[in-house]
């Protein structure tokens, strides 16, 4: 039993003394291991020489570290370059900033370290024990021993906040797939992402060895960087828009100029941009996107360059129904992005990063002005004005129509000093920018007329493109308020068919006849939408149902009918003259319309009431109203069979009627002056008892119209009102009532004959 007590003691003191000594083999091996950093840790290592990294005692780095483990050097004495994993290049090249402070508004999290001067170094993001790094070798941003990962960029975006936050802080978006990013960044240093599809920030930047300034994986000095993927924005390079070409000394809102910050940097900045799209110049954040190109081009920029001038094409609104983009032109969002349901920018037209859209070696110069080829436009315009009407579609009638001046005045210039086959044919009359007036016109303004009826005048003058298509002296008036149309209601219905326009060419509903009230001038068949396919490419004669009229006019007096809705009871009587008779033009009711057959509205023979037929006989002392009357009710005249025995009321009886007649309720007696105004008082005229229009009573709405749907014709005849509300009675008395209803026939015009 001794012996057995005896041979355990021995093995237990063996046990442990072995145990001992493998602890302090242990102990003495991980010193070792450990002091090829700590080299202070043994006392061994200690020598009387000086080393080549200062020893310094103390919290020099790292807080509760001890001086030079912490140090640069110290990673550099392993990571010089010698080992195939050597970090090398973070010396050879750019590495992130070491030793300073953190800039102001960075809060640098808990997890990151930083000096006992509070500065930043190379332990703040690094741990040489792993520090919890994910250490997932198939994951780029998973090593390093990083003191978290940095998959997709996060570790790097814990302390650079404002630029992850790039909607808020306007900087290049990140973790975002719009392209596919080029495989010469991966190969000169950039870090793929998670999904190996999407922009980090390690897409641009490499914290160690990066081949440019501000960590950049390429130099970008030229914009070397930002062309590697947007490759289209590489044609601004020379162009007018490349400010080192033609404002080198433009700062932007960092001080630098165009040699310092490459053509990109002078309008956009990776970070912190000023306002939308990354903006690098001054600009109001609340204005529209069009206030990028305003802030150069506008009225108010003191830069020596193009001005758009104060009428120049509307910005930030959106297209009308009839004004859609048909899909080459973007639309954009308030903050500068593309989207069908946006509004109309400068950038809708123009392409800022190309001179030329059908060349893309073409790029300008200094000293070249731009045309309608060029300018930046992203559709020509020249010839046919496609730019245009890609969204004006509505207006695509006038190329197959007398107004392309390219056909019909192929001399006549724009203020621009363009022809129209240089503008294009919407260019002969409307130019984007730097325009005369309103309605962005093309050439030159008197301000003397009303505004609308002026750009029509422009062209129609005896010395103007359309000199062979003037209105004569004896026209349909305009700049003026339509006469019976007083009650707000009327000018409602009558404005939501046709326009009526301020003195300034403002629509609005109490405005004034205009020439562009009856006439659109970009459609010259107002029945069909789009080109004309059978257009000739002549001067055309226009007739009622085309004429650049809004609406058609034949066979219904449509468009005549919209202000004179009374008048167009005229159809169905024996007034309604459809081929019976031809006007001084020799047009037949046909081609010119119900109402053209007694009417010109455009070099009519006459001025009274515009009359189209050579005026009829009368007498000396009557009424020229009358003689419209006899030009048909004549001998040898269309109305030959109903001409009167007695035709013409004595002259100089002086009628009134003001005290007794309400024109408003229908029985007023109209009286004419000898150039066919109303007046109050003079003589009677054939209208003033004839309504030539309907051939019923006004408060007879049946037979107002056509005179076959009622049965009692012979009590109407187209007179004004009835026998008992007559002017006659003023004078005649009782006999007034049969003067008036038999006037024409003196054998019944007294109360003894009955009829």
């Amino acid at each position: 039993m001794d012996s057995l007590r005896a041979y355990i003691f021995i093995l237990v003191t063996l046990s442990a003394l072995s145990l001992s000594q493998r602890a302090n083999a242990l102990e003495m091996s991980s010193k070792r291991n450990c002091a090829i950093c700590h080299v202070m840790w043994l006392d061994d290592f200690r020598t009387d020489k000086e080393t080549l990294i200062k020893w310094q005692p103390g919290n020099v780095l790292m807080k509760d570290t001890q001086g030079v483990v912490s140090s640069e050097e110290m990673c550099y004495s392993c990571h010089d370059g010698y080992v195939v994993d050597s970090r090398y290049t973070a010396w050879k090249y750019n590495q992130h900033k070491t030793f300073i402070k953190p800039p102001k508004g960075f809060a640098i999290p808990a997890n990151f370290p930083l000096s006992n001067k509070n500065e930043i170094y190379c332990g703040t993001c690094h741990s040489a024990h792993g520090g919890g790094a994910n250490t997932d070798a198939s994951i780029s941003g998973g090593l390093s021993f990083l003191r978290t990962d940095n998959i997709d960029s996060r570790m790097c975006e814990m302390c650079h906040t404002r630029q992850a936050a790039f909607n808020r802080y306007q900087g290049h978006p990140v973790k975002t797939k719009s392209f596919d990013i080029p495989e010469i960044l991966f190969a000169a240093g950039s870090k793929r992402s998670k999904s190996g599809d999407k922009v980090i920030c390690q897409t641009c930047h490499e914290v160690h060895g990066a081949k440019g300034e501000k960590l950049t994986v390429i130099n970008n000095k030229d914009s070397g960087l930002c062309t590697v993927c947007h490759t289209k924005q590489k044609s601004v390079f020379r162009t007018k828009h490349d400010f080192r070409v033609s404002l080198p000394d433009q700062e932007n809102i960092r001080g630098q100029k165009p040699s310092a910050s490459g053509p990109c940097g002078v309008c956009h900045l990776p970070h912190n941009g000023n306002g939308i799209l990354m903006w690098a110049q001054q600009i109001d954040r609340a204005s529209p996107p069009s206030q990028i190109c305003l802030g150069c081009h506008g009225e108010d920029s003191l830069l020596k360059i193009k001005h758009v001038g104060t009428y120049s094409h509307p910005v930030d609104v959106a297209p009308s129904p009839t004004d859609s983009p048909a899909g080459t032109l973007p639309l954009f969002l308030g903050n500068g992005n593309t989207n069908p349901s946006g509004k109309v920018q400068c950038f809708s037209c123009h392409n800022v990063h190309r001179w030329d859209p059908n060349n893309v070696f073409n790029i300008g110069g200094k000293d070249v002005q731009g045309d309608e080829t060029t300018s930046f436009l992203r559709v020509s315009n020249f010839g046919s004005s496609a730019l245009c009407i890609n969204c004006h579609k509505d207006k695509e009638q006038v190329l197959t129509s007398d107004h392309n001046l390219e056909i019909t005045a192929p001399d006549e210039k724009n203020l621009q000093g363009r022809t129209p086959r240089a503008s294009g044919p919407c260019g002969a009359c409307h130019v984007s920018h730097n325009a005369s007036g309103k309605r962005l016109w093309a050439k030159p303004l008197t301000g003397g007329k009303h505004f609308t009826s002026e750009l029509c005048v422009g062209c129609h003058n005896k010395t103007g493109a359309a000199k062979n298509k003037l209105v004569g002296d004896n026209s349909h008036p305009v700049d003026v308020v339509l006469l019976g149309a007083k009650v707000s209601s009327a000018l409602d219905t009558i404005s939501t068919e046709l326009p009526l326009y301020s003195k300034n060419g403002d629509k609005t509903v109490d405005g004034t006849i205009a020439c562009e009230t009856c006439h659109e001038p970009h459609h010259w068949t107002p029945s069909i939408s789009g080109t004309l396919e059978d257009y000739t490419g002549q001067n055309m004669e226009g007739n009622g149902t085309n004429s650049f009229l809004r609406k058609v006019n034949f066979p219904s007096p449509e468009l005549c009918k919209v202000c004179h809705l009374a008048k167009g009871r005229i159809a169905g009587t024996e007034h309604d003259l459809r081929e019976k008779t031809s006007n001084a033009e020799g047009q037949t009711e046909k081609p010119s319309g119900l109402c053209q057959a007694c009417h010109l509205v455009h070099n009519a023979p006459n001025p009274l009431k515009l009359w189209a037929k050579p005026y009829g006989p009368a007498t000396e002392e009557g009424s020229p109203m009358n003689r419209l009357c006899t030009s048909c009710h004549s001998e040898g005249k269309m109305a030959a069979k109903k001409v009167v025995a007695v035709a013409f009321h004595p002259s100089g009886k002086l009628i009134t009627n003001v005290m007794e007649f309400n024109k408003g309720a229908g029985r007023y007696t109209p009286i004419f002056t000898a150039d066919g105004k109303e007046e109050h008082v003079g003589n009677l005229s054939c209208p003033s008892c004839h309504n030539a229009h309907q051939w019923g009573i006004p408060a007879d709405d049946e037979a107002a119209g056509n005179r076959a749907k009622h049965t009692l014709t012979k009590n109407f005849r187209f007179l004004r009102t009835m026998s008992y509300n007559a002017v006659c009675k003023d004078c005649h008395g009782p006999e007034g009532f049969f003067r008036y209803l038999y006037f024409h026939d003196p054998a019944r015009r007294t109360t003894r004959i009955r009829p």
